[in-house]
This record gives structure tokens, sequence and C-alpha cells, in this order.
């Protein structure tokens, strides 16, 4: 909205400055003769002042939505304008060329994920977004989840806001209502070593980071996968996978130093399954989808420092400082997949929708509606 407001702003001021002249201009030859109106100098005059004005009321009108905003836009995937317009899908390797179905529908098959991309004309704020994907074993994750962790019945559920909870041991302490991490100090749940990576499992956390000069800060982790803050991102990772020599998959929420010094929330997911994959919600923004196919955590990765800990996960690492409120946990995946959502906009003027699917499948046609009173 920045830079089309302050056009805006600046061709208003122009007008103000000028509308007297205009309206003498307009009045002279209007009082004047047939003739002056059919002048190519009325003309060139007119053009001068009406090009401007009309694009200062084009600017106005997509910034402030005087009439409100209720607009349908459709993909219908396969058709050869479905990569452009205002919702358009992005490239994908995920996705196949153009297809045609025997009774003329066209449509992509689609093998993992892909993003649909809506950039409107309008400046939407607190917008009412709407989308549905219509095809086969495919379903859609939002940009942004407004996610009550109180709706959710956890294994575990550990609240730093008065207390340590009993069932951990550490070094850290209550300060000012939340569990404080001195850059010294950690909590651990013993006995834990072999929970926690059986099988799929979210994890949601509420912290507030405090050091921006130190990568590898374990906010909740468990020696084989760790949500970790580092100096510019927010990391989910797991690994290693399958062997001692395994692999470690990872998803990265970018973040700058505004971050720091203000409370967060993050909610990640590892999925376990014939087409495994991660996710990463910070602040309720989706931060992406990693899969890894059959791969599964090495349980046997981490020894006797893997239990659940908070604060530091190895000895190599750095120590987390700041603030820790909430942790939660519960063994499975607690996100549905939907082939319908709703979500709020927050101002972006871009917004990416992702699409997925765990097999090849059939990728007909996303319908996006937006509502702005």
């Amino acid at each position: 909205m920045g830079l089309r407001f302050l056009v805006a702003i600046l061709t208003l001021l122009w007008y103000f400055i000028r509308v007297e002249k205009i309206l003498n201009f307009i009045k002279t030859y209007l009082e004047n003769s047939k003739v002056a109106v059919k002048s190519p100098v009325f003309w060139v005059r007119f053009t001068a002042y009406a090009i401007p004005l009309a694009f200062l009321l084009y600017v106005l009108y997509w910034n402030f939505l005087p009439f409100g905003y209720n607009e349908t836009f459709t993909i219908n995937v396969g058709s050869s304008n479905d990569t452009s317009g205002e919702f358009y899908l992005e490239p994908s390797k995920n996705l196949s060329e153009r297809k045609t179905a025997p009774d003329g529908t066209t449509y992509r098959e689609l093998n993992g994920m892909a993003t649909a991309v809506f950039k409107p004309k309008a400046v939407l704020k607190n917008a009412k977004i709407t989308v549905e994907v219509m095809g086969s074993g495919v379903s859609l994750i939002p940009p942004v989840i407004d996610f009550d962790p109180n709706s959710i019945k956890w294994d575990y559920s550990w609240d730093f806001t008065k207390s340590i909870p009993k069932d951990l041991i550490g070094d850290a302490f209550v300060f000012d209502g939340a569990t404080y991490f001195d850059g010294k100090s950690k909590l651990e749940l013993p006995n834990s070593a072999n929970m926690f990576e059986n099988g799929p499992f979210s994890v949601y956390v509420e912290w507030t980071p405090k050091d921006s000069e130190h990568d590898l800060q374990e906010i909740a982790g468990h020696f084989n996968w760790e949500l970790l803050q580092n100096k510019n991102s927010v990391i989910f990772q797991v690994g290693r996978m399958n062997a001692d020599k395994g692999l470690f998959y990872s998803l990265s929420y970018p973040i700058n130093k505004e971050f720091f010094n203000a409370k967060h929330s993050a909610l990640a997911i590892y999925n376990s399954s014939e087409n495994g994959y991660i996710d990463l919600f910070v602040d309720g923004n989706f931060a992406g989808r990693k899969y890894f196919g059959i791969d599964k955590i090495w349980k046997d990765y981490g020894g006797s420092q893997a239990n659940l800990s908070f604060g530091q996960w190895s000895k190599d690492t750095s120590f987390f400082k700041g603030d820790l409120y909430k942790a939660n946990i519960i063994g499975k995946n607690i996100l549905i997949n939907k082939s319908k959502i709703n979500f709020i906009t927050k101002g972006n003027s871009e917004l990416n929708i992702s699409i997925v699917s765990n097999t090849i499948s059939t990728l007909n046609q996303l319908k996006l509606n937006a509502v702005q009173r």
C-alpha cells in the first residue's frame, strides 16, 4: 500500500493547489462558443488534466475501497491462462504439463506441493478469504491460521507462567510471569529418551527470544528433533533419519531484529507416513512443508542426551536466552487436510496458498472469494 498511497496523496495535493485554475479553465471554455470546445487546444489541456485525475481516482479506489470489495477468482487448472492473472498457479516441478480429460475439462497432475498466488489490485486489510480446491487427493494449507491451543487435548501441557512444572528438572527460574532462561540454564523431562519419536507428533510453544547474536538456541526439542531460535530465523528440524548417518530435514521462518523481545508462538508438526513431512507455523504464519517420503526419525540418535529438553539440546550448541510461557505436545498430527479453507488477511499485498497431495493426484480447479466490508 505504501507507494500507491504516497502517489495518491501527492497527486491529490497537486490537484488541490491547481483546483482553481482547473475550474476556471473549464468554465472559460464551456462559456465560450462551441468552437472552443472543438478546439484541439481544449482537448489537449483537458486530457492533460483528465489522465492524472483518472489515475488518482483509480489509486484512491483500490486503496480505500469506498464501496467494499467482494470478488471471486477461478483458476481452471490446465487451461492456457492458469499461470497468469490476479489469482494464478506458480510454476512447480511437482505440477505436470497441461492435460485434457476425455470430457474436455483441463487439469494438471500434482505430486507433492504447489502454490496458488493471489495478487489483488485492491489493498485488502482484514479481508475474509475463502479458497476451495477441486480434484482428487488434493488439499489446501492456508498462509495463516488462527490456532487456539486450548482446542486440543494435549498429551503433555506445561504452563511456565507461575512455576516450574513439577515433572521437569533444571535451573531455569520463574520471573515476571514466565520461566526465564538466562543463557546458561535448561530444563528437561527425565526418562523421556525413548518418547516423542515413535510416530507423528505436534508441538506448540509460546516464547520471547532475547538473544539476537547466537544461533541454535533450543526452544524445545528431543535431540533428534528441535525447534530452534536463530539470529535470522526460527527453525524446526528432524533427524537423523533411519540411521546414524541419516539426513536432516528442516524448515526455516525468516525473522529480523524486531522479532526479539516480543512474544511469539510456533506450531511444529512431524507426520511420518508413506510420504512423510514436517510443517511449521510461526505466529500463525505458514513457514512451509518439507517431504521426506518413508524416512523416519532414528530412535537411537542422541542416546542418553535425548530427553525432552528446553533451553539447550546439545553441549555443543548455544543456550536459549529468553522467556518460555507454554509448551504442549501430542502424539498425532492435529491439522486435518481440507479442500476448503477460510482465513483473514493481515494486510499482505500477496497471498500464497499451498496445494498439497501425498500421491500423484488430479488438480482441476481452484476458486477464491475475497470479501472486505
